[in-house]
Order: C-alpha cells, then sequence, then structure tokens
C-alpha cells in the first residue's frame, strides 16, 4: 500500500484538488435536492389549496343531481373527482403534522362555501391504469413538445398522489385525488455526457495548472542537485513566480558564496604549497654541502617526504581551478600507457575483439586519475591487475590487489582528503591520505565514479567507470 501513497508535492495537490471538487459537487447536488424536495412540496400544496378552492367554489351551491354530472366532467387521467355520503379518508392525521395545519386552512378558507370539513393525505404511487395513461400513435410526425408532454403524463401517473375529502353542509363528501408533481433526476440521462466532459476538462485543466505551477520548483530541485554535484554549474535562470525567484536568487547567491570559499582555500592551498618549495630546495642545496653521514640520509629522506607532500596539496588543491580541455580518448590505449609504467601491473587482454572505447575527458585529469588508484593497489597489494569492461553508456576498469583489505566501516573515509588508515604516519606504508581522494574528485568531475569493495578471498577491488561516447 505505501507505494500508491503518492510523495510529490505536485500529485498530493492534484489528489486534493479532485477531492474538493468531487466533495464541492456532492454537496452541491445533495443541496440543490433537498431544495427542490421542498420548494416542490410547497407549489403541490399551493396547487392542492387553489384547486380544492375552485372545486368547492364550483360546486358549493349546486344541488346534488347538478354535482355528480360536473363531478364526472372535470376528472381526467390525473385528477379524480368523486362525491359519496362517506370520505375517502377515514382518519385524521397527526396534529404535529403539515397536513393538519394545510386542512385548518382549507377549512377556513371554504366555509363560505359551505364545506365545514376538510380531509388530507399523502398516498403512495398505485398502480397505473393503462386505459387513461397518454401514449404517443407512434406517428412520425410527432413532435418534440408532444413526446415531452407524453413523458411527463406518464411520470404524473407514476408519483405520489394527495388524496382530499371535503364535506358540504348538507354532509355529502367531495373527494378527489390529484398527483405530486414528480421530481426528476438532477442529472438527466442526456446530461451525462456533457456532464463527464466538462470534469474530464477540469480536470485535465487542473493537471496542466499543477504541472505549470510545479515545473519550476523541479527544476529548482533538479539544479540543487546539479550543484551538489558540481559547484561550478551554470546557475539557474531567475524567472517565473515571485516565491520561485526569490528561491532561485537565494540558491544562485549560496552557489557564488560556495564557489568563493572554495577557491580561496584551493588558492592558498596551492600558494602555501608552492612557497613551501622554495625552502625546500634551499635546504636541499645546503643539505648537498654536508659530508656523508647518517644524519645526510635521515635528512634527505625527511626533505624528500616533504616535497612530495607539497606536491601532493598542488595536485588536489588544482583539481578545481584546472581548465584542461576535454578530449576523446581511447581509454584501452590510455589505460595500457599508465600501465606500461609499473612492472607490478598486468592488463589483462580483451576476451573477444571489442569496439574501440572511446570517452570524452581531459588526457592529463584521468590519466592522474588511473594512475592514483594503481598507486594505491601496488603499494598496498604488491601487484595489481588490471580488467577493463564496458556497455552501451560506461566504461569501467577494475584494478585488483592480494592487499589487506579496508574494514567496511572505513570504505568511504579513505576517500576524505588526508585520511590514512594506517596509524604511523609514515610516508612509505601510509603516503599522503591525498591519493584517493584526488582520484575520485577528478572522475566525478568527468561525470564517473569510484567504488571500493574487499575480495571474498582477500585483496580489494577498485571500479573507476567513464561514460562512454558513442559520437
Amino acid at each position: 500500500m505505501s507505494r500508491l501513497i503518492p510523495r510529490t508535492l505536485p500529485a498530493w495537490v492534484l489528489i486534493i484538488l479532485i477531492a474538493v471538487l468531487l466533495v464541492s459537487q456532492t454537496t452541491s447536488f445533495l443541496i440543490m435536492s433537498r431544495d427542490r424536495l421542498a420548494s416542490s412540496e410547497i407549489v403541490d400544496l399551493y396547487s392542492l389549496n387553489e384547486r380544492a378552492f375552485w372545486l368547492a367554489k364550483l360546486l358549493g351551491p349546486l344541488n346534488v343531481d347538478e354535482r355528480k354530472r360536473i363531478s364526472r366532467e372535470i376528472a381526467d387521467s390525473t385528477v379524480v373527482v368523486n362525491l359519496s355520503t362517506l370520505p375517502a379518508i377515514n382518519t385524521n392525521v397527526s396534529p404535529s403534522d403539515k397536513l393538519a395545519e394545510l386542512e385548518d386552512i382549507l377549512v377556513s378558507r371554504l366555509s363560505r362555501f359551505d364545506v365545514v370539513d376538510a380531509r388530507v393525505r399523502l398516498d403512495s404511487p398505485g398502480p397505473v391504469d393503462v386505459s387513461t395513461t397518454v401514449v404517443s400513435d407512434g406517428n412520425d410526425d410527432t413532435g418534440d413538445v408532444e413526446e415531452d408532454l407524453t413523458e411527463v403524463a406518464r411520470d404524473f401517473l407514476k408519483t405520489e398522489r394527495y388524496t382530499v375529502s371535503l364535506q358540504f353542509k348538507d354532509g355529502e363528501w367531495l373527494n378527489f385525488v390529484t398527483p405530486a408533481t414528480p421530481i426528476g433526476p438532477i442529472l438527466a440521462p442526456d446530461s451525462w455526457p456533457l456532464y463527464l466532459i466538462v470534469g474530464i476538462c477540469v480536470v485535465v485543466l487542473a493537471f496542466w495548472a499543477v504541472w505549470r505551477l510545479a515545473a519550476p520548483y523541479q527544476l529548482l530541485e533538479a539544479a540543487v542537485a546539479r550543484l551538489g554535484a558540481d559547484l561550478n554549474s551554470p546557475p539557474i535562470p531567475e524567472r517565473g513566480g515571485k516565491d520561485y525567484r526569490r528561491a532561485a536568487r537565494a540558491l544562485n547567491e549560496m552557489q557564488a558564496k560556495l564557489q568563493e570559499y572554495v577557491e580561496e582555500r584551493e588558492l592558498v592551498a596551492a600558494s602555501l604549497a608552492h612557497d613551501l618549495r622554495t625552502p625546500v630546495t634551499r635546504m636541499r642545496l645546503r643539505l648537498a654541502l654536508l659530508r656523508n653521514s647518517d644524519l645526510h640520509t635521515a635528512l634527505a629522506g625527511d626533505i624528500g617526504q616533504i616535497e612530495r607532500t607539497v606536491q601532493s596539496v598542488i595536485d588536489f588543491a588544482k583539481l578545481k581551478i584546472s581548465d584542461e580541455p576535454a578530449e576523446r580518448l581511447d581509454f584501452w590505449s590510455l589505460v595500457d600507457a599508465v600501465a606500461d609504467e609499473y612492472d607490478e601491473v598486468i592488463l589483462e587482454p580483451p576476451q573477444s575483439e571489442q569496439p574501440r572505447l572511446i570517452c570524452c575527458a581531459p588526457p592529463v585529469a584521468l590519466g592522474r586519475c588511473i594512475k592514483n588508484i594503481i598507486e594505491n593497489a601496488v603499494k598496498y597489494g604488491g601487484k595489481a591487475r588490471l580488467a577493463i569492461s564496458y556497455d552501451p553508456e560506461w566504461i569501467a576498469l577494475t584494478v585488483f590487489d592480494k592487499g589487506p583489505g579496508i574494514p567496511e566501516a572505513d570504505i568511504e573515509k579513505v576517500f576524505r582528503p588526508c585520511v590514512r588508515l594506517e596509524g604511523s604516519r609514515n610516508w612509505t606504508t601510509g603516503g599522503s591520505g591525498l591519493g584517493l581522494a584526488i582520484a575520485r574528485n577528478l572522475i566525478r568531475n568527468l561525470g564517473g565514479d569510484i567504488v571500493l569493495a574487499n575480495l571474498s578471498g582477500g585483496g580489494l577491488s577498485a571500479t573507476l567507470t567513464v561514460p562512454r561516447s558513442n559520437a
């Protein structure tokens, strides 16, 4: 079920919008239905009151025979009128019923026509008398109005009926039955297609509006992700809604400050490392004046270590300020050229005939990256074995060694600058702690990555991947 729950803001906005529309439409239909019932009932009671008034006015002054003759003439398919010595309604309604109030109104209003009692009852629909039902004769000349009238007549025969009994002073009862006004559906069958079309248009318009509203924020999210991967990515355009422009401006200002912050420290590190080379060179020149001794040898080793550390710092500082252009490179040839520099490295030949593995990268930076992971394997494993694999999108170089491996909890730590798992702080066994940091930063700037993994039989594998260029 958790997979079915939306996790994005546009999806929730759409769900809430559609839910609000459904609730509002359903509520509107319920209110309309209630109001129609109430208004129809009032109109029916008004019509009943008027019909009773005219019947009493017409039949009240007449004798019994004339009343029966006229009552037969005024009856139709929907209104039944008869005269009897007994009322059609034998029981009175409850005093709390609104029909009781109507009975009082009828007696008060019709008393001048010799009406002394009135009874009203609402009955359920009875069986339809086919003989009195208005039907169409099937003639092709039948028009829309006639068909509508026929349909309304059928509806009147199926609806509830009001039965009214009025008693005159002479004891005779006037009984008549009149139907209640039929209540049609809020949405007629002919209206459903139009309603569905309008509903679909509203939903599509909502989708479009939410997409337009959320599109700038999706661009903002992509820009933040791109900024995390590449601090020098181009700034995002500051156009759109006011809120989005503010967020974009704040993000661009943050990026500019971060770039300035990083560049300052990179330049400081590079300048400091460069300035250290001058006194180190002087120390080496002065050391050459000393005679051969154990002190001379120890000092020479220390100065060499300082020089290598300074060079590593310079290499690390130049990662972001180097402007080396990218070129199309044959990856296999580049790896083969770097591997030839080491006697302890073996490059596995391809298993079968393979296409040229072309990538687009700065050649010096990529070569330095490959060289760093190979040197790391040789330093800790003594020997290294290289294997190249590929797929339509990526080229992968895997470096295997037989070293001690790395604890699983420390695999990501070794990519941090100046982190060495070897605790003696000796250059020969631990290095400067910048090799893997330089390699990963370089390869990530090229769109690839480096991943370390312990081998089941002992040793470590370092897999370097770069995007493949098919152009």
